[in-house]
């Protein structure tokens, strides 16, 4: 509410409150005409956990009334009290000592029963609840546990509070409290090994609720039994607990921990997780535990150092919601046991089990008793409870009563609306297919959701389907393109959840899209996307997020906005997320021009870490000074967050008070206590002013608004420096109007705190921030002085008016920046300075220069020596043209102007002291015109009333000039005059070089004359003892003067070095006078002493020209301070160190070389200047003993020292006989020169060596700052000259005359005045001008306009120097921000790189299907051609295989590598064919092959290579490797097998293929190996075949027709059709395939042994007829082969007799006939006509059978004969069907889809085609 409603009223008294007085303040009260809010001060409750006593709460009583409660009410809370007129305390409140501490009296049924009449005297109007950042100003920032309302309850006698232990809300309460509670409950001790029972440990709460609980009865349980009251937010975290997969990322996982952490610390939050022990919720309980250890690590530190050092924290409330059937130990949560609560142990969470354990670190838990166990972690209730957090729970935040002035009935409250006021959000990570269902829910509810992108789960599906359909609204891409990738994802995420359930699939992939539809609604969205993989992703700033979330999901509407605006502020300002004020308020173009409110700014204020925020509110035009007033100002100092630097430091160390830390601050603390302060540290009065500060806040201006905003920025400005806030200060100076002198202000501030800073850590961050500002000043100076250097000398030479009238660099030297006192620009400002109006001139007269000092001296000195008639003659002479000037009366005056000029712009500085002369303009009078017409920016203002009336002069008549004019006055020459001579004199001897060269000068005679006086014979001379005596009395009078003016106008200057200059020169003046001046007439002194006195004195003057006039040289002064430094540091250490052997050295040879030298002062004096002297006179004379005296020590025998005399020899007084004689002898020996060389080594050789060497050090360490510390001290010198008389001692008595007669004039002058103004007051105002008035506004404009123009520029100056700084600071930065960006772009290009991965797999698989699929259509368009000749196909002339490209290869799982039509020819370049290699191993193949089989030759090969790399050790015990035959490739090879009998073997490894009618060559390939002729196949090696190259086959096809049977089984005919006959043939079972059954045409393999006809005739008889007995006839021919075969015609049909394999007679009917083919050819021109048996042979085939075990380097090639029986045959009478059915022998029709292995199927279709059958 309005804190100047006069209804709003909160009486706050002490404890023991009487009812008259409580009545008289209420009374007060209610007649105030305005409402005052006081403190309400609270302390925290005591912890324990069954201790009922408390610590007696310093707090007071408040009177609040509660309205009375319903029936309604009272019936549905089984909780509630009864109705009791007793009083209900509050939470804080407890029964100590037999009274109430803060009572609270309300209602507990009506009005008239619960309310005393002497409790209201007005009747009470209205009850209202407001939020806890409304309440009254002293409390507003109060923690949340502290308040004065923090709860309305009953509190039993041994019941405990609700307070938090280490910042975590826990519960100290007996358990007593929950005797009356409606459902199961009681507290939770989570124990280990490591943490006892008998340890403290914080109590955890459980209540345990069945599913159909009603969600507003938990919330009612959770604010009565828990005390729990509605947090600023909630965050439920969403996720699975059976789905969930660790993260293997680890930083992802500390940063999602950390930002949990910050947003909790942030604000006042409820976390609810699923409460288990594992995923999630573990990882946030880790977070929490960590945090809670840290925080109370600090609170442990922090109490040790004080007790007002305690920090407080937000509370940390992790609430986990858990179904009782997924729980361990389900069976303990039934809250019977609720006195000593359930003792739980975790053990840990068996694998692949069900069953979970609570998580130790969350602080409540709401046990879910859920029958649906199907449901697992996802409830009904927790959504429900969620919806419900949105409502208020628990007490409300704060109670307020509304007095009314009229009648004292009651007047009913009306209903309160009930409105959604604490926001839930959803976070999402990973997540359980339940979770869409709770995502669904929130949704539903308009609640908004942060989802955890990159985390897996629920999380990813719904990410990647949100942000498909924001990008694309397409109805068809969500149709056609998002579902199946959908339904894809979830079958790869959750592979065992919908694997057999297609249904539920789809049902979650659609409640997916539905929630996808629900986040968009207009202009508001649900879903927040963060990235967790991106390289930008920072889960550390998860507040971000959620508060992104919170506003993504706000209706966007005009009305209320302001409303608006300033809750949206008061949010992001309390998560401190100044990102989000510029992105989401501040940078909006459809809201207005946004005005920070007050109390916004004073909460940036007041919180830490909030500046930018006060910067932002700055940068939008929010004006300090409308805020700042006293109460304000001290409310600062109050309530500011982190004061506890304030107190300790400023308070207590600086003004020496004791302060409590939560102590009010008094009443004029401003005007008498901070002013106090500020004076003491920069030595500035009345800094701070009450007054003017709050007339500027109500607009009532001292000056004006720019006046005022510039002082109360310097004044919070100061504030943030003495809270110790550097980056609010800094925030603040950014926008000051005098960057330089605000810089030096706080650093000189810094630099005084640091000095009363007892730690040192501390003092290090103060001398650092003191650096920082200088920096500040030192840079925008620098930047000033290169852009205008006029403007920057104008400005270390202004008055601060806001700063008592101190100039900057005033400021710089009282706070001991050498930096910026030895700047370039101060430097030169200070030569300036040092010269005054004058300028030395430079002649070129050769071989002659003169020093400066001599000019200045020489015309100093020479304008004293004009008279009066000189003086008529300079007037003379300056009526004189300027040609006849040098004239010869002039020329004692020549000097004058030969070497000194006058310099225009240093006369107007001295104006600026307020120094001037009538009609004193410059030193060069210009006319009117130009006068007027000269810009006069970088001139200082008007500091007296006649420079102001000029000034005010030509302002006017520069207004009235026109353009023309002006344009004329530009090319006017100006008209020069020159200055009075008397003018000149005075500026001469004004200027403070002239004040140094002729005070030395004179100080060089006083020298002089004392040094005369000192070496003046006997007594002196009396006239010349009273002249120096004078002298020096006026030198002391001087110092006195000028010591006591510093002191007065720099407070930081020290006096300590002049005082004690005064006390010397004192001390001198009175011994001088007794012991020189007075015994002239009575002597009662020696000359001796006078002498020394004077000789003392002499030296001490002397060296004061080392401090008063040699600093200042270029040349001296940095050397100075070089020997200072080298006398301070290094010769006093030398001198200790020296000390050391210098007395055990005088002592050791004292009493080496004179044993018997008697005691007494003489001896202590040689003991101590031998030493001393010996380190410049070597004495060694002694060293030998003395001729005269040595020979006595023979009389000094042995026994002389014995005991029967008592300490002989050692009288000093009366020394024995013998000892006389030797007592000053020196004696000679050998240890003397020992003694003597090792001193004279130490200090001659090795202590001066290590002298020179330390002073060497020093000069190297101080050669770079020598010289700017002779600057700063130069600063000092020419400001003391400046500020000295103008003439020095002992003609500055003349000046004190002068100022003592001027004051005197004065004073009648002022006399004179006031009784004239007494007089004659009427008449003056009469006769006042009426333009004054005018004037003063003028003047005022005119100062106001130019120093505008000034703060204009050193603001763009200021905000250069920011440029340069922040472009610096990114610069260093750059390192450790392109460190962070690489190792995000790192987990970037990883995560892309499993991506590229994933892609680049399924591009592969993609390949290979479009491989396949090419593949399959190029084998269906093989199959349907019926070009194709053999089964291979016609390309373009080339023939190209086909079944020899099939994969897998048989016998194996090896696939082929694809080779297309088009890259089978090796003409074709195939650059990525890769193909494997496979050989069949020998072992493998039967026994009787097994010889013919061809060496592995690449295995071969690769062993050599394997053998040639190791060594002959690892070679022994390995089997020798076979040699690699010569295979004569392209030939024929005999072979003769010795184990065989000697048979021979002809390998033929030619090729049966033709190309062009001419035998093919096979190539070789690089390794040798021959290439298959017909191609690529897609593997290399030898595969199943058993050569290399070519292996040779013969094959029989038998072909008859095939006959029709009737119903008898009687052939009745051939079978037709088309009109074709249809052409059967024999086909034997293969073997080897057991999977499907193969057939191929009989034959044989060629191995050399036999020849072909006779392998194919003895195959047919095995394989057809199954006789494995056969004789072996190997040399059969080709008519062999045909009588064979013809032996199965018709006519022994009925003869069934043995195969007679003999030498049948050739046949002589052979008809040879051509078969011309394309470009190979297959048949060829043997061929038999029918005989008349019907029987026929012919040559088939032979070439390159397309077999599917050719590979690259081995191929199958066939020999084809065609028998064909066309009249009958008699296969079937010497076939048996038995043998038929075990050997797999049948007849086969063929027809056009015939399947046979290989491509035999396309010979038989060829051999139909000859027969012209069907096919």
């Amino acid at each position: 509410m309005d804190d100047k409603s006069p209804d709003w009223k909160e009486t706050n008294q002490t404890n023991n409150i009487q009812e008259t007085e409580l009545e008289n303040l209420e009374k007060e009260d209610l007649s105030s005409t305005a409402s005052k809010n006081e403190d309400v001060l609270s302390n925290r409750s005591s912890l324990g956990d069954q201790s009922s006593e408390h610590s007696v709460h310093d707090t007071v009583n408040s009177v609040l009334y509660m309205p009375p409660v319903g029936p309604q009410q009272s019936d549905s809370s089984p909780q509630s009290p009864g109705h009791s007129p007793r009083p209900i305390l509050t939470s804080q409140q407890s029964i100590v000592s037999g009274r109430f501490t803060r009572t609270s009296y309300i209602s507990g049924d009506t009005v008239n029963q619960s309310s005393p009449s002497r409790l209201s005297p007005a009747h009470l109007h209205a009850l209202e609840t407001e939020e806890e950042e409304d309440i009254i100003e002293n409390h507003e920032y109060a923690s949340s546990d502290t308040t004065v309302d923090d709860s309305t309850e009953y509190v039993e006698s041994a019941q405990q509070t609700v307070t938090s232990f280490g910042a975590i809300s826990t519960d100290t309460q007996d358990s007593a409290r929950y005797d009356d509670a409606p459902f199961p409950c009681g507290n939770i001790h989570f124990w280990s090994e490591a943490h006892q029972l008998e340890e403290h440990t914080p109590k955890k709460h459980y209540v345990t609720v069945s599913a159909d609980t009603p969600s507003e009865a938990v919330a009612h349980f959770m604010g009565t039994y828990w005390k729990m009251r509605s947090p600023k937010i909630v965050l439920s975290v969403i996720s699975g607990v059976k789905h969930f997969r660790p993260w293997k990322n680890a930083r992802l996982k500390e940063q999602f921990q950390k930002g949990i952490i910050k947003a909790a610390n942030t604000t006042e939050m409820w976390i609810i997780t699923d409460g288990v022990d594992t995923a999630v919720s573990k990882m946030i309980g880790e977070a929490i535990k960590e945090e809670r250890a840290r925080r109370e690590c600090k609170q442990l530190q922090l109490s040790q150092l004080a007790h007002f050092k305690v920090q407080q924290f937000q509370k940390l409330t992790v609430i986990g919601i858990v179904p009782k059937n997924v729980i361990t130990y389900s069976q303990e949560f039934q809250g019977n046991n609720k006195e000593m609560g359930i003792n739980i142990k975790n053990v840990g969470i068996l694998p692949n089990s069900d069953l979970y354990e609570l998580n130790p670190d969350h602080t409540h838990f709401i046990i879910v008793d859920e029958e649906d166990t199907e449901r697992m972690f996802f409830t009904n209730i927790r959504c429900q409870l969620e919806q419900q957090f949105q409502y208020h729970v628990g007490r409300r935040r704060r109670l307020r009563r509304l007095f009314s002035y009229g009648s004292d009935d009651q007047h009913e409250l009306p209903e309160p609306v009930i409105k959604k006021m604490v926001p839930v959000v959803g976070l999402l990570v990973q997540g359980s297919p339940r979770g869409v269902e709770h995502v669904l829910t929130y949704l539903t509810d308009r609640m908004p959701v942060v989802i955890l992108k990159g985390s897996g789960g629920v999380a990813d599906l719904l990410a990647y389907a949100f942000e498909e359909l924001v990008e694309r609204t397409d109805p068809d891409f969500e149709e056609h393109f998002l579902k199946p990738e959908l339904t894809r994802m979830i079958a790869k995420i959750y592979p065992e959840d919908f694997k057999d359930n297609d249904i539920a699939r789809t049902e979650f992939r659609n409640k997916i899209l539905q929630c996808c539809h629900l986040a968009i609604e207009d202009e508001q969205i649900f879903f927040t996307i963060v990235n967790t993989q991106g390289w930008d992703a920072n889960l550390k700033d998860l507040d971000k997020y959620l508060l992104k979330a919170l506003f993504n999901c706000e209706r966007q509407t005009k009305v209320k906005w302001r409303e608006k605006v300033f809750k949206d502020l008061q949010l992001i300002l309390d998560w401190n997320r100044p990102d989000m004020a510029l992105s989401m308020i501040f940078h909006r173009d459809d809201w207005g021009k946004v005005k920070v409110d007050k109390k916004l700014f004073e909460q940036a204020l007041l919180k830490l870490d909030r500046e930018e925020f006060v910067e932002i509110f700055l940068d939008h035009g929010f004006l300090i000074h409308k805020y700042l007033n006293h109460k304000k100002y001290k409310l600062l100092f109050e309530k500011a967050e982190d004061r506890e630097f304030f107190v300790s430091v400023c308070l207590e160390k600086v003004l020496g008070q004791i302060v409590d830390m939560d102590q009010e601050l008094d009443a004029n603390f401003l005007v008498n206590d901070l002013n106090r302060l500020i004076f003491k540290l920069l030595g500035l009065v009345d800094f701070v002013q009450p007054y003017e500060m709050s007339m500027n806040s109500v607009g009532l201006y001292v000056l004006d608004p720019a006046v005022a905003e510039r002082k109360a920025l310097n004044w919070l400005t100061v504030w943030a420096v003495l809270m110790n806030r550097r980056k609010l200060a800094k925030v603040l100076w950014n926008r000051c109007d005098e960057p330089i002198a605000l810089a030096l202000i706080c650093s000189y501030l810094y630099k005084e705190l640091a000095r009363n800073c007892t730690e040192l850590y501390l003092r290090t961050e103060m001398e650092r921030n003191a650096k920082h500002f200088g920096d500040k000043a030192l840079g925008v100076l620098d930047i000033g002085y290169m852009d205008s250097s006029e403007q920057t000398y104008s400005m270390l030479s202004t008055p601060l008016k806001d700063f008592n009238n101190k100039t900057c660099i005033e400021i710089a030297h009282d706070a001991g920046y050498i930096g910026f006192i030895a700047h370039p620009c101060c430097q030169k400002w200070l030569t300036r300075k040092l010269f005054g109006a004058i300028q030395v001139k430079e002649l070129d007269l050769g071989f002659i220069s003169l020093p400066n000092w001599f000019k200045v001296s020489d015309v100093a000195f020479s304008v004293n020596k004009f008279n009066k008639d000189d003086q008529v003659k300079v007037l003379v002479a300056d009526l004189i043209p300027k040609n006849y000037m040098f004239v010869p009366f002039l020329d004692h005056r020549f000097m004058f102007y030969i070497w000194i000029g006058f310099v225009p712009k240093a006369i107007r500085w001295k104006k600026k002291r307020g120094i001037t002369f009538k009609g004193d303009t410059d030193s060069k009078i210009l006319d009117d015109a130009e006068s007027e017409s000269e810009d006069e920016d970088d001139e200082n203002l008007p500091t007296s009333k006649s420079l102001l009336q000029n000034e005010l002069e030509t302002f006017k008549k520069r207004k009235k000039l026109t353009v023309k004019r002006r344009i004329q006055h530009a090319f006017q020459k100006q008209v020069e005059k020159d200055l009075p001579l008397w003018k000149k004199i005075y500026l001469l001897w004004s200027a403070p070089i002239t004040t140094f060269w002729v005070t030395q000068t004179m100080y060089f005679a006083f020298l002089g004359l004392f040094c005369v006086a000192v070496l003046w014979p006997t007594c002196g001379n009396f006239y010349l003892d009273l002249t120096l005596w004078l002298w020096t009395s006026i030198i002391l009078i001087d110092l006195v003067q000028r010591t006591y003016r510093k002191h007065v106008q720099h407070k930081a200057v020290p006096l300590l070095k002049p005082c004690c200059e005064i006390f010397l020169i004192m001390v001198f003046l009175v011994l001088y006078l007794v012991l020189r001046i007075i015994p002239h007439w009575f002597n009662y002194t020696d000359i001796i002493t006078s002498k020394v006195v004077m000789s003392v004195a002499l030296i001490f003057f002397f060296y004061r020209l080392l401090g008063i006039y040699l600093p200042i040289s270029t040349t001296l002064g940095p050397m100075l301070v070089r020997m200072n430094r080298m006398i301070k540091y290094d010769f006093v250490d030398f001198i200790r160190m020296f000390l050391v052997f210098m007395i055990s050295g005088g002592v050791t040879i004292q009493a080496i070389l004179y044993p018997n030298y008697p005691l007494g002062v003489d001896l202590i004096k040689r003991v101590l200047t031998r030493p001393l002297f010996a380190m410049f006179l070597t004495q060694i004379a002694d060293l030998d003993g003395d001729a005269s005296c040595s020979h006595h020590y023979k009389n000094v025998t042995e026994g002389f020292c014995t005991a029967d005399v008592n300490f002989r020899g050692s009288h000093y007084a009366n020394p024995e006989a013998l000892i006389v004689p030797i007592q000053k002898c020196p004696y000679s020996s050998l240890f003397g020169y020992l003694i003597t060389i090792q001193y004279l080594l130490i200090c001659k050789l090795v202590l001066v060596t290590l002298l020179f060497a330390m002073f060497a050090l020093t000069i190297t360490k101080v050669d770079n700052e020598a010289s700017e510390i002779w600057k700063f001290q130069r600063y000092a010198l020419i400001v003391d000259f400046e500020e000295r008389l103008n003439l020095p001692p002992p003609l500055v008595i003349i000046s004190y005359i002068c100022i003592l007669v001027r004051k005197i004039y004065n004073k009648l002058m002022g006399c004179k005045r006031n009784c004239r103004n007494i007089c004659c007051c009427r008449k003056k105002a009469k006769y006042t001008p009426a333009g004054n008035a005018a004037d003063e506004e003028m003047s005022h404009k005119v100062q106001k306009n130019r120093r505008s123009e000034d703060y204009n520029y050193w603001k763009k100056c200021s905000i250069e120097f920011l440029r340069s700084q922040e472009f610096k600071e990114k610069k260093e930065k750059m390192a450790a921000l392109h460190a962070e960006i690489i190792t995000n772009l790192q987990e970037d290009m990883r995560l892309q790189k499993k991506n590229m991965k994933r892609i680049s797999d399924r591009i592969v698989e993609l390949e290979r299907s479009l491989g396949t699929s090419r593949m399959y259509l190029e084998n269906i368009y093989h199959k349907l051609d019926k070009q194709d000749v053999h089964g291979m196909a016609n390309r373009k002339g080339q023939i190209i295989h086909i079944a020899a490209r099939q994969s897998p290869y048989p016998g194996t799982s090896i696939a082929r590598f694809p080779v297309f039509d088009k890259y089978v020819p090796w003409e074709t370049s195939y650059d990525v064919y890769d193909p494997k290699i496979y050989t069949l191993a020998t072992e493998k193949f039967s026994d009787e092959e097994r010889m013919y089989v061809d060496l592995d030759i690449i295995l071969v090969r690769k062993q050599k290579e394997e053998y040639a790399k190791m060594t002959e050790e690892e070679l022994v015990g390995l089997p020798p490797l076979p040699s690699i035959p010569n295979m004569k490739w392209n030939s024929i090879l005999t072979v003769v097998h010795h184990t065989n009998g000697g048979r021979k073997q002809i390998i033929d490894r030619r090729s049966w293929i033709s190309k062009d009618d001419q035998p093919c060559r096979y190539q070789l390939d690089p390794n040798g190996l021959p290439l298959n002729p017909m191609g690529r196949t897609g593997i290399t090696g030898k595969g199943n075949l058993w050569r290399w190259g070519p292996n040779h086959v013969i094959k029989a096809v038998c072909t008859r027709w095939r006959q029709k049977y009737n119903q008898e089984n009687q052939p009745s005919g051939y079978l037709y059709v088309e009109g074709k006959r249809v052409l059967e043939f024999i086909a034997t079972q293969r073997d080897g395939d057991n999977l499907e059954t193969v057939y191929e045409l009989p034959g044989g393999v060629l191995h050399g042994l036999s020849s072909p006809y006779s392998v194919v005739c003895e195959s047919f008889l095995k394989s057809v007829f199954d006789e494995n007995e056969v004789e072996s006839k190997p040399t059969l021919d080709q008519g062999d082969m045909i009588q064979f075969f013809a032996q199965f015609a018709t006519l022994n049909v009925n003869v069934k007799t043995s195969f007679s394999m003999g030498n049948p007679e050739l046949s002589t009917s052979q008809l040879f006939s051509g078969v011309h083919g394309s470009r190979t050819s297959s048949r060829t021109s043997l061929r038999t006509e029918a005989d008349s048996q019907g029987f026929s042979a012919s040559l088939l085939y032979k070439g390159y059978l397309d077999d599917p075990r050719n590979t690259d380097n081995a191929w199958m090639e066939a020999e084809v004969w065609n028998f064909h029986y066309d009249l009958g045959d008699n296969f079937e009478l010497r076939m048996s069907e038995a043998h038929s059915r075990e050997n797999g022998t049948t007849w086969k029709e063929v027809l056009p889809n015939v399947k046979l292995f290989g491509n035999e199927g396309a010979i038989i279709q060829e051999a139909a085609k000859i027969q012209d059958a069907y096919c």
